[in-house]
Formats: C-alpha cells, structure tokens, sequence
C-alpha cells in the first residue's frame, strides 16, 4: 500500500496535465491574450502618420517627421509600452516608412507580434514588410505586394519569386492570388 500511494498520486498528476503532453520541441501555446489597453500615444502618432499621406507624393519635411515619429515610437517600445496587438501593429505601421531595410524589418516583427496577439490586421502588414525588406535589400519580395510608381510611366510590380509560396499562403496572409493582384489604385 505504502508503494501504491506514490504511484496513484503520479498517475493523477498525470491526468491532470492531460493528454496534450507535447513529444516535439515546439513551445507549448501561449495562453489567451489578456486585454491590454492600448497605448494612446501610439495613436495619435499612428493618425498623424496616416494623415500626413492624405495628399499623396513625398515630400522632405514629411520624412524628418517620420523619423521623428519612429524615434518616438522606438523608445516607447524600448520602455515597453507597446504593449496591445493594436499597439505592435500600429508601430509597424509607423516603422514602414522607414527608409533603411532595417526599418522594414522591424516592422515586419512588429507586425508578426500584433498578429501573435490577435490583431488580424497583422498578417498584411508582416507580409508586406516582409517584401519591402526583400526588395529593399536588393532581393525578390515573395507575397507580391511591392509595386515601383514612375512619373509618366505604368505602375509596375517589383522583382517576385512566384514559385516559392503558393496562394494558399498568400490567401492566409490577406494577400491577393497572384493572378488578382494589380497595382495600388492611383497609379
């Protein structure tokens, strides 16, 4: 009996974890989000980033602006208030008009986060960051999302690996087929 005890305690422990017993090395999944407030700094600096292209072409103070507005948000992430999907995607947002890859890089991340926290919107942006970056670094993009304006000229796509995702891929990040895609409108 004194053998027994032990040995019905670990079973019941056993059964308690259940059967979802991991055997790979996969981390096991991370529990539900909790709701977190998002951070109304972050807004604001989101809808001055987004009002600041109402009227279309660049234009150099705007770009003194965004790096302003990507140092601000760089430090916010580095106080960790970044906190809410809405949150990681709207720095990323901020983080694509960058003008380093590593700027797009960072936004890919920070869109992957938001998408890791439940913001859906997350999947366009990480995708779209993700072939900026490519391009940027003088690669081909592979979601199909980077387009090159040229005054007089017909929009065109950037450079694309068309074999290495399928469309079921592109589907699953909010991207068209390639057969759908077409060139922003107002180009």
């Amino acid at each position: 009996m004194k053998l027994l005890a032990p040995l019905l305690a670990a079973l019941l422990l056993l059964a308690a974890c259940g059967p979802s017993a991991r055997t790979d090395d996969a981390p096991a999944p991370v529990a539900a989000a909790v709701a977190v407030a998002d951070n109304r700094a972050l807004a604001a600096l989101f809808r001055d980033d987004q009002a600041a292209r109402k009227d279309g072409g660049p234009d150099p103070m705007e770009s003194l602006a965004d790096a302003e507005r990507r140092d601000q948000v760089r430090a916010m992430l580095d106080r960790g208030e970044v906190r809410s999907g809405r949150d990681y995607w709207r720095a990323g947002f901020i983080f694509q008009h960058g003008d380093r890859p590593e700027d797009f890089l960072l936004a890919h991340a920070l869109a992957t986060a938001a998408l890791s926290l439940g913001e859906q919107d997350g999947a366009w942006l990480a995708a779209a960051r993700l072939d900026r970056y490519l391009v940027a670094t003088g690669r081909p993009q592979i979601y199909g999302t980077q387009f090159i304006a040229i005054p007089d000229q017909p929009t065109r796509q950037s450079a694309l690996d068309r074999d290495l995702l399928t469309d079921a891929i592109r589907k699953a990040t909010r991207v068209p087929a390639l057969a759908e895609q077409t060139p922003p409108p107002g180009h």
